[in-house]
């Protein structure tokens, strides 16, 4: 061992001779010492332990990690790194892991960690838009024209007014305009166009909107006026619970609906927890108070319907006791028209499986549709029922009464045992009173829907339906009864030769239904419910108070029939009144008749129907696609169903000089 050190020794110092030998030429002798220590050093270079450096691998940024609140950080750095969208971080590489992102969202931002993936998309793109306007300031380019700025919040607007996605402003509407321009005027017109941002900031615009949009709202419901709401729950398309809540107050001239809010439910929620939920939004984040709302209008499932419900229980009592509640008139009303007697229930049931065969199948479909053009008839298509739409019903029952014979002839051409009930004169004579009367529910359910209606007029239209249907009970029992007010029913008896006793059995079943709806009307709209009405009668009509004989029996206090004495020898006001709306009309008079306008207000300010959130909840189906199942909704909602219009020039403002 000894002889192998001592021979590696004399070659590397050989070596090192050589080589500086070679190299003193110009430099000079080389010392013995320094000999020895470059021995010594290569020596112990030689023997030391080689280690291989350990191969740090670089990890890759996977798009799903938006859902924790980060993005790939746009600086160039080596490797990818995350930065946080909320306070802009950025992490080491080793971070780039699911467990250390949802740790840090947990931590620093633990408010955010239920957001949807939307909100963090919005986020993303603040960063860009923000990265690329400090680069626009960085390089001195010219900024966006105040007309293209705005020309980009209009066709933002427009968008979401119409409900459509907005990649259409890129795809659609900009292509659109350039060809219009190119076309009447010239191409250098056209490239003005082209300073408009496209799709890329078109979401961001919307939520820009949407937020002007809800500040609008809640700066006028902040400064303390009394509202009424009105709530409804439902599913949307990927079978999300959803609660949409309207708003309506005195604003100027008149009372005006506005949509509230939207909030996604988780499933199995009490009406506890609704309201807990309800609380969050309207107190904690709007800082609106419970005591200026003095009516509540609900509709929906067992835990938000009904004064007994906890939520609407506890919303009462939020409220100070100083809120009504109503359910809603057109619910009630699809509630008594479920009530009919057995025999009556099976034509039904009958007439909505024919409906589905020919529906669940396109060739049965296509079918009728072929027949029916061929022969010319008003209609080719039937209905499907549905029990959630009010209108359903009639619809599809007129819709198969009238092609009762085509459908007939389908029926037997595909050997279905549903044809035989077509045969049936008895069954089609009952498919007509069906038709007949459920057509006439759905005239009722059309008045009272819409806007300004009072519950003076609901109320009207409920009492006189009432009313109709003793009619038509006396009509029925008397020796001579009369069908006049059912023309299907009618015109089907008089084409077609029915027996007696068969017709005084049908009359008998439509009797018996008469007197089954007229009961369930008389449950869900009670005369005790309306008796606070008649005692306000005044309200709807103050100028048939002339008399002072019959101010008095009206109960009000003595300053309010001086002022009704007063309001009620007013020709002038009386003007108004056959003009404006009623609500309009005393909102007008508040500041010479203040007792009887806000008594009057408060009495007309609830709302009697949530036809409103119907609407909201079929404007979310047409946003909530199986395309856009991700979305969330609520800023699209908000400029879609929003009555408020935006103020350009304060957004315009806030573009230009933002907080």
């Amino acid at each position: 061992m000894d002889h192998f050190f001592i021979k590696r020794k004399r070659n590397i110092e050989m070596k090192y001779v050589e080589t500086c030998s070679s190299s003193a030429v110009g430099s000079g002798s080389v010392n013995s010492d320094d000999i020895e220590k470059n021995i010594d050093f290569n020596l112990q270079t030689s023997f030391e332990p080689r280690f291989k450096k350990k191969k740090v691998s670089s990890r890759r940024y996977n798009e799903d990690y938006l859902k924790y609140g980060f993005v790939k950080c746009e600086k160039p750095f080596e490797n990818d790194r995350p930065q946080c969208v909320i306070c802009n971080n950025i992490l080491a590489n080793e971070s780039l892991k699911p467990s250390k992102l949802k740790r840090h969202l947990e931590t620093q931002h633990a408010e955010l960690a239920g957001k949807p993936l939307e909100y963090f998309q919005r986020k993303k793109k603040d960063i860009k838009l923000s990265t690329h306007e400090k680069e626009q300031f960085l390089s001195c380019s010219p900024p966006v024209s105040e007309k293209a700025l705005l020309s980009s919040y209009l066709v933002a607007y427009r968008v979401a007014k119409e409900k459509m996605a907005p990649t259409a402003a890129e795809k659609i509407i900009l292509p659109a305009c350039l060809d219009i321009v190119r076309t009447i005027f010239d191409d250098k017109s056209a490239d003005k166009l082209r300073t408009i941002p496209e799709d890329d900031i078109v979401s961001l615009r919307i939520c820009t909107i949407a937020e002007h949009l809800e500040t609008m709202l809640l700066t006028r419901l902040q400064s303390g006026i009394d509202f009424a709401i009105q709530l409804d729950e439902s599913t949307d398309t990927g079978s999300c619970a959803t609660l949409l809540v309207y708003v309506r107050y005195a604003w100027q001239d008149d009372f005006l609906e506005d949509f509230l809010c939207f909030l996604n439910l988780t499933s199995h929620q009490s009406g506890v927890d609704i309201f807990t939920e309800l609380q969050k939004c309207i107190v904690g984040q709007y800082k609106l108070n419970w005591k200026n709302c003095k009516g509540i209008t609900s509709d929906g499932t067992a835990g938000i319907t009904g004064k007994h419900s906890r939520l609407i229980k506890k919303l009462l009592e939020v409220s100070n006791k100083g809120a009504v509640w109503n359910h809603c008139f057109i619910h009630r009303e699809g509630l008594a028209s479920r009530e009919m007697p057995q025999n009556l229930v099976e034509v039904l049931k009958n007439a909505v499986k024919v409906v589905n065969f020919i529906k669940g199948s396109s060739l049965n479909s296509r079918l009728l549709e072929t027949f029916c053009s061929e022969i010319g008839t008003n209609h080719t298509h039937l209905l499907y029922h549905t029990t959630v739409r009010w209108l359903s019903q009639g619809k599809i029952l007129s819709r198969v009464y009238e092609l009762r014979n085509e459908i007939h002839v389908i029926l037997i051409e595909k050997k279905s045992h549903l044809a035989n009930i077509f045969e049936d004169d008895i069954w089609v004579t009952k498919l007509a009173y069906l038709t007949d009367i459920f057509g006439i529910l759905n005239e009722l359910s059309l008045k009272l829907q819409g806007k300004n209606s009072d519950i003076f007029q609901h109320v009207e239209r409920i009492q006189g339906f009432q009313k109709t249907l003793l009619l038509w009970q006396a009509r029925l029992k008397s020796n001579r009864p009369s069908y006049y007010m059912f023309p299907r029913f009618l015109q089907h008896i008089e084409e077609n030769i029915i027996n007696e006793n068969v017709l005084k059995e049908i009359k008998l079943e439509i009797l018996v239904h008469l007197t089954s709806l007229s009961q369930t009307f008389s449950h869900f709209f009670p005369e005790e419910k309306f008796e606070i009405l008649r005692e306000n009668s005044w309200v709807k009509d103050p100028f048939a108070f002339r008399n002072p004989e019959s101010i008095i029996e009206l109960n009000l206090e003595p300053e309010e029939e001086n002022e009704l004495l007063q309001l009620s020898s007013s020709c002038t006001l009386r003007n108004d009144y056959e003009t404006l709306s009623l609500s309009a009309f005393w909102i007008k008079i508040k500041e010479d008749f203040p007792l009887l306008s806000r008594k009057s207000v408060l009495l007309l300010l609830p709302f009697t129907t949530t036809s409103l959130c119907e609407l909201g909840f079929s404007i979310l189906t047409q946003l909530k696609t199986k395309e856009r199942n991700g979305l969330s909704g609520a800023a699209d909602m908000r400029v879609a169903l929003s009555s408020c219009v935006p103020d350009w020039n304060e957004l315009m403002n806030r573009q230009a000089h933002p907080p």
